[in-house]
């Protein structure tokens, strides 16, 4: 029978047919010819269905999880490590990709490449799947020789990133859990319970308090039809003033930074942004990116509206001629202890180091920040979920204790 194959032959990527009895006889010959077979198949013949056209990749490129991404560059820095080229390489990954929907991404990547396109150059034309960091950095490996150093850099930055995404996701579960139990339980009291003690009261024809009427308003309200409609509207009131503002540059900058005014909270948004500054930053330049490239690159990372504007600011003014540490201080906008690190490192001609170093002294503060947000926000949410709890009771309970009096 024949066999047709895919595998790689000499580190470089091979297909081709082989006779044999059976397909475990044609892996062993195969490998006897030292070749590593990924994928391997009869040629026997196959009804006829009709060609259907390759599929194109989406403008722009697919927007691909964090963690495909990061298993993709992963997987292309192992193969680069152990001497295969690009094109084998993405072969390989073609064929391992569990996305079907960004195989054609990497079709269109293979066919870049092979027309002789530097691979940063072809990641530019997927901004959705490969962000101006990303590609950076790949340029900076092209130029120095070391592609294979800087994709396992990438690997790094987007492993800290997704670290980032993982730990705020842990802070906010258990919070979420309650307020939903919570939620639900509130809504089954005002839905089902609250009712039978109207229709108690309502016999029994005694004064009620305004606790008690306000619990019962509310529950008629949740029961009536015109609830949805209320709530919905309200949704969409507060749609159009979040599409508003994020419009208004001038207002996002200031709702941006009261954002990070905020007990806890803004201390963990601040760690988290100076976290990525400084990495990215430390990346860029160890790659040999001039310092008002990499600020326009780092501004274009970073989602703060205040932050940008600051960015932008501190690049103007390195323009001008500036040092980094006195154009950050004058924005007021980053931490003393940032600008002392970058200031030694400007002094000592060690910028990177420094920005590195203080890059894993604010991942270590933001974890310390998300701990104390944890802290913080659970025992808050037991005790307000408590009160509520509590009010609906008392409220529902008074009345009835005034008949006992009564009778």
């Amino acid at each position: 029978m024949k066999y047709v194959w895919k595998g790689l032959k000499n580190n470089t990527f091979a297909e081709g047919e082989i006779e044999a009895e059976s397909k475990d006889e044609a892996i062993f010959t195969l490998k006897q010819d030292g070749t590593i077979v990924t994928t391997i198949s009869d040629d026997a013949p196959k009804k006829e269905t009709k060609k259907v056209a390759p599929k194109k990749a989406a403008k722009g490129g697919l927007k691909i999880s964090d963690k495909e991404l990061l298993l993709f560059t992963k997987k292309l820095t192992t193969m680069m490590q152990a001497g295969l080229a690009i094109v084998p390489a993405l072969e390989m990954l073609k064929i391992q990709t569990e996305n079907p929907a960004f195989t054609p991404v990497i079709d269109d990547l293979l066919i870049q490449i092979n027309a002789g396109v530097p691979l940063s150059n072809a990641f530019e034309k997927y901004p959705n799947t490969f962000d101006n960091v990303y590609i950076n950095l790949v340029k900076a490996g092209e130029a120095s020789g070391n592609l294979d150093t800087f994709l396992e850099r990438i690997t790094l930055n987007l492993e800290k990133s997704i670290a980032i995404k993982k730990a705020i996701k842990s802070a906010m579960m258990y919070p979420i859990i309650l307020l939903s139990v919570a939620v639900t339980v509130v809504g089954v009291m005002m839905i089902f319970v609250v009712p039978v003690f109207v229709d108690i009261f309502g016999n029994a024809g005694v004064e009620l308090p305004m606790a008690t009427q306000m619990v019962m308003a509310i529950s008629d309200f949740l029961r009536s039809w015109t609830a949805p409609i209320i709530l919905g509207v309200l949704f969409g009131i507060i749609m159009i003033i979040k599409k508003w503002l994020q419009s208004n540059v001038s207002l996002m900058q200031k709702f941006d930074k009261a954002m990070m005014k905020l007990p806890v909270v803004g201390q963990l948004i601040s760690d988290s942004i100076m976290a990525r500054i400084t990495m990215v930053l430390a990346n860029l330049i160890t790659g040999g990116v001039n310092l008002i490239e990499a600020m326009e690159i780092v501004k274009n990372s970073i989602s703060n509206t205040r932050i940008q504007s600051s960015l932008e600011k501190v690049k103007r003014d390195i323009f001008s001629g500036k040092p980094f540490s006195v154009a950050l201080r004058e924005t007021k906008d980053f931490p003393e202890t940032m600008c002392g690190f970058i200031e030694v490192g400007e002094e000592t001609g060690k910028l990177n180091e420094m920005l590195t170093t203080v890059s894993v002294y604010y991942e270590e503060e933001f974890d310390s920040s998300v701990d104390s947000f944890s802290q913080l926000l659970e025992p808050l949410m037991i005790v307000f979920l408590g009160l509520v709890i509590g009010f609906i009771l008392v409220a529902m309970y008074t009345p009835i204790f005034k008949m006992g009096t009564a009778v």
